[in-house]
């Protein structure tokens, strides 16, 4: 019998529940609402088990963001990459938006050092990036018509 009337309330209870590396990991893999971001218990331990299977899990992560770079991807796409990556590293938001400043393309490094905005979070970083990204699409698009 569950003792818990929401599959929310169970979801909660068992993120408030973790220590250490785990409580880390949970809450490294979404900054914003780590609540909402599983819709079933079975969605939450199924990403933990998928953490503590791989004992080397942690390193590969670290190897595969070292060498992570955008280079002609679209930002979406890198950028579902990159916070897939560091959902298992246990890194910063600031560590997080200065490397990310390293790991994208030539274009939009160029619009980040040339805008006055000083970004308080890695998420308006990201909406920054992801606009102006759209924003080329839409010209390389127009150019490709004419």
């Amino acid at each position: 019998m569950n003792h818990y009337s929401t599959e929310k309330i169970c979801i909660v209870y068992v993120i408030f529940r973790l220590e250490d590396d785990a409580d880390q990991q949970i809450y490294a893999k979404h900054h914003v609402d780590v609540f909402s971001l599983y819709q079933s218990l079975s969605e939450l331990l199924k990403h933990l088990k998928e953490i503590y299977k791989d004992q080397n899990l942690i390193q590969k992560c670290r190897c595969k963001y070292v060498a992570l770079k955008q280079l002609n991807k679209f930002f979406s796409f890198f950028y579902s990459e990159f916070t897939k990556i560091f959902s298992f590293l246990n890194y910063d938001d600031i560590i997080l938006m200065n490397d990310i400043q390293n790991k994208i393309n030539n274009h939009l490094q160029n619009m980040l050092s040339v805008c006055l905005i000083k970004f308080s979070s890695l998420d308006k970083l990201k909406i920054f990036l992801q606009d102006v990204n759209n924003k080329q699409q839409v010209n390389y698009q127009l150019c490709d018509k004419q």
